[in-house]
């Protein structure tokens, strides 16, 4: 079933994948009126289950718990239980006529261990029931279900899980679901459901906006490397994580817009639908590194003309990395003193757990690559962190001048050495102040420093 802790920021956060110099192209733009129409009766349809889900949440009374058993039911499992009991006062009645160990002591004996055996069978049946239907009608009221999930199957799940359908009980407590034309379907036999996957989507945007921030193209290495953390990630996630991030809008209205039903919905096809997913998200990064570039390419145009009338300039390399990192960084040193204040001012016993969650998220947020910080297992007052040589070493968070130098050293793969110190000297100093247009102005023996 689907897990609906997976719903994150990820829906508030899609749109940034599409804002990020428009490099995603809507899939549902160019698949034409075929793609439309076959959307079109998709939304109609999930939009009738939706409304039948909210009419029957909209008749409960407010706070009720959900019963095992459903009101429209319990005249039903009331005459199926009275027919049980009955069927066992019978055998028990009978049983004493019986010589013990005869074959019909025995068999009234098996008939009243059946009868207690399908009590408990029933038993377990409806909680089963009660919990997936719990679940499916939290997703579908919170609107997590996955448009990958199967049509058919997805209202034969709205008309069970809303009391639309009767129930049957055999004889062993097996429990069915009669419909309206008097089909069964057996409650091992219900289609499963799952829900958006957010987490996958998450990933992705972060994704995107490293590489768009990095203002470089990918290359056969880099792009290499992306493929596979795309692949890695939707092969962990299965089945599920490629239709949901085929068909919801997650990142994109209208999904990947695969006009192909039988793509989707055919099991045997997995591969070939898990290949076209890989490689349309692969285009949509390529697209992103290309945008970024093209933006930087004008940003380095836009301050060379600035800087050349003024009396001192950048190297080229550190007037880019300034141009891309001098405000991430600025507003980054400011979240991590500002969340490491607070934590220390709360007066928790044991803070060190929540400034590590508190640093991975802040850094991930800036780079998607940064290797986490984590507790020391033998020292667990201290936090570690990977320096530049691969070893882990604590990390100093005793004084402001520490924090920035944590911040800079890690807020970027591909930034500079003359960068970070132009940055870390605008931090230590309060410069808030674009680089690229108002220069920092440095010390003769810090000029010689950085440019020798």
């Amino acid at each position: 079933m689907g897990n609906t802790t997976l719903i994150s920021g990820a829906k508030l956060a899609a749109p940034t994948f599409l804002d990020i110099g428009k490099v995603s192209t809507n899939a549902a733009d160019r698949v034409g009126a075929m793609y439309a129409q076959i959307n079109a009766k998709k939304e109609s349809e999930a939009n009738a289950r939706r409304a039948k889900v909210e009419n029957y949440l909209s008749q409960m009374p407010s706070g009720i718990e959900l019963s095992k058993i459903p009101p429209q039911q319990q005249a039903a499992v009331e005459a199926w239980s009275r027919s049980q009991k009955m069927k066992y006062a019978e055998a028990a009645k009978n049983i004493n006529n019986y010589e013990v160990g005869s074959e019909e002591y025995i068999d009234a004996q098996s008939t009243m261990t059946g009868i207690k055996s399908s009590f408990v069978q029933l038993d377990n049946n409806l909680t089963t029931f009660k919990a997936n239907k719990t679940e499916y009608l939290k997703s579908s009221s919170e609107g997590a279900l996955s448009n990958g999930n199967n049509g058919p199957q997805g209202n034969i799940l709205a008309s069970i899980y809303t009391d639309e359908t009767g129930m049957s009980f055999d004889s062993n407590g097996n429990l069915s679901f009669v419909d309206q034309q008097g089909n069964m379907t057996g409650l091992n036999d219900v289609p499963d459901f799952f829900n958006k996957d957010f987490q996958s989507a998450d990933a992705l945007i972060n994704m995107n906006s490293s590489i768009y921030n990095s203002g470089q193209k990918l290359d056969g290495p880099q792009e290499n490397m992306y493929r596979q953390k795309v692949t890695n990630m939707i092969k962990k996630g299965g089945r599920e994580t490629v239709l949901s991030l085929a068909t919801d809008d997650l990142i994109q209205q209208g999904g990947l817009g695969i006009v192909d039903q039988d793509l989707l919905t055919n099991p045997e096809r997995h591969a070939e639908l898990e290949a076209a997913v890989i490689q349309n998200y692969m285009n949509i990064l390529k697209e992103s590194s290309n945008a970024g570039y093209n933006k930087k390419q004008a940003a380095i145009k836009k301050s060379q003309g600035s800087s050349n009338s003024s009396a001192y300039k950048y190297g080229q390399a550190t007037r880019d990395d300034l141009q891309i990192y001098s405000r991430p960084a600025q507003q980054t040193y400011s979240n991590l003193k500002s969340k490491l204040d607070e934590i220390n001012s709360s007066g928790m016993n044991d803070p060190i757990e929540l400034k590590v969650a508190e640093i991975n998220k802040i850094m991930k947020s800036v780079n998607s690559d940064f290797q986490e910080v984590l507790v020391d297992s033998e020292n667990t007052n201290s936090i570690l962190y990977l320096d530049s040589e691969g070893f882990d070493v604590p990390l100093d968070l005793s004084s402001d001048e520490a924090i920035i130098d944590f911040v800079i050293n890690n807020i970027g793969e591909g930034i500079g050495n003359d960068a970070k110190m132009v940055l870390k000297q605008q931090l230590k100093g309060g410069k808030k102040s674009n680089p690229t247009s108002k220069p920092v102005k440095l010390t003769q023996e810090e000029l010689n420093a950085l440019f020798d």
